[in-house]
């Protein structure tokens, strides 16, 4: 048995949702890079074969809070079912 994919639509859809909430986001394969206010703050890590994401929050309390509140609805519509974790990332 092969693992599931993501159909690449989709990917770009949930990006361009992002860009059309106020972030930037670009992707590359099963990963997301977020920026806020010319800021790298967030990533998300998709694997299909598990159905889990893993959104990695890097910005302040601010970025943060936009990003985690942004990705939840659109994981949500893009990607039902996917299991959704959370790491916030402090240095």
């Amino acid at each position: 048995m092969l693992p599931r994919g993501i159909n690449v639509k989709v990917l770009n859809r949930l990006v361009e949702d992002m860009k059309k909430s106020g972030l930037i986001a670009e992707r590359h394969s099963y990963s997301i890079r977020i920026m806020y206010r010319n800021r790298i703050v967030a990533s998300i890590h998709l694997y299909p074969g598990y159905d889990s994401a893993v959104v990695k929050l890097y910005g302040d309390e601010e970025a943060n809070r936009v990003v985690l509140e942004t990705t939840v609805e659109l994981l949500k519509k893009h990607l039902p079912g996917f299991k959704v974790e959370f790491q916030v990332i402090t240095h």
